[in-house]
């Protein structure tokens, strides 16, 4: 009987086009299989289809921002809320690392660096672990 290999499946949100090139080229190559989108509203269209092993999410998008999202996601699959590593070009805003506290996130803030992006996957991997 020949057994299938399924890949990790990753889904991508970022509202900027050339950084989810990036990113899902990267998760490519690393043998992800890798869903991106623009928004929130896409996101939940695929959250709702299929669970994913990590969920990279901007937090400044139009129309539904990371936090918003988030709590969506967390309503229609709870534990899909250790599988977020949210991006942020944002330091030191208040109402956003008093969510990211809340929430225990892992987080990384544009621009970072590939090891910075590989360390945050690490630290989703291993919050699924405990």
């Amino acid at each position: 009987m020949e057994q299938k290999i399924t890949k990790q499946r990753v889904l991508l949100l970022d509202d900027d086009t050339g950084f989810r090139e990036v990113i899902s080229d990267l998760f490519i190559s690393r043998s992800y299989e890798v869903i991106s989108v623009s928004n929130g509203a896409d996101g939940l269209k695929e959250i709702l289809k299929d669970p994913f092993d990590l969920i990279l999410c901007d937090m400044m998008m139009p129309q539904m921002n990371g936090e918003m999202f988030y709590w969506a996601v967390t309503r229609i699959r709870p534990a899909a809320r250790l599988r977020f590593l949210f991006v942020t070009g944002q330091q030191n805003h208040l109402a956003t690392e008093s969510f990211f506290q809340r929430v225990n996130a892992t987080v990384v803030t544009k621009p970072f660096t590939l090891e910075a992006l590989n360390a945050a996957i690490v630290n989703v991997g291993k919050k699924l672990q405990v």
